[in-house]
């Protein structure tokens, strides 16, 4: 298993001033991103990919938003 900062940007409505992204940081420990991803997001499309650096970057929508979650590697 390995140990991610996981940085969750999830799109939102801007209705009363709100941002229009939330985000959230945690840390995970986790044999495969995807694998975690698809059990916080089981009905949806999901894209993969590996940034420069090593992070990986997975996007989806939830709840008809558009998500994306960044883990880079502790």
């Amino acid at each position: 298993m390995k140990t991610y900062e996981l940085v969750i940007k999830e799109s939102q409505p801007t209705c009363g001033g709100k941002s229009p992204t939330k985000t959230s940081i945690q840390t995970v420990t986790v044999d495969d991103p995807l694998t975690y991803v698809k059990g916080l997001e089981p009905d949806s499309a999901l894209e993969v990919e590996q940034a420069p650096d090593g992070t990986v970057i997975i996007t989806g929508n939830h709840n008809g938003m558009p998500i994306k979650y960044e883990f880079t590697e502790d």
